[in-house]
């Protein structure tokens, strides 16, 4: 009894860490949603926009993931808009 208990745990916990994992991604859809919006261009356009954005970002500062791009795009932005 106290195997499977421990057994179910682990399982829970692995489920658990899966279900986070899989939530960044869409971290990333709603970083680029937010970023739409912010653009105010239709979609397709501000998918291009971003992608260069993204780009030139990497070239200035390699080594990052897709995710701390979108938010400093995000940044600047905003910062822009003030």
């Amino acid at each position: 009894m106290g195997i499977f208990i421990v057994f179910l745990l682990i399982v829970v916990a692995a489920v658990y860490f899966l279900q986070r994992k899989r939530s960044g991604t869409g971290g990333k859809e709603a970083k680029r949603k937010e970023l739409r919006q912010l653009l105010n261009l239709p979609s397709q356009s501000a998918d291009q926009t971003i992608d260069r954005y993204i780009n030139n970002l990497k070239e200035r500062h390699p080594g990052h993931d897709e995710e701390w791009y979108l938010d400093k795009i995000i940044y600047d932005l905003e910062k822009d808009r003030r």
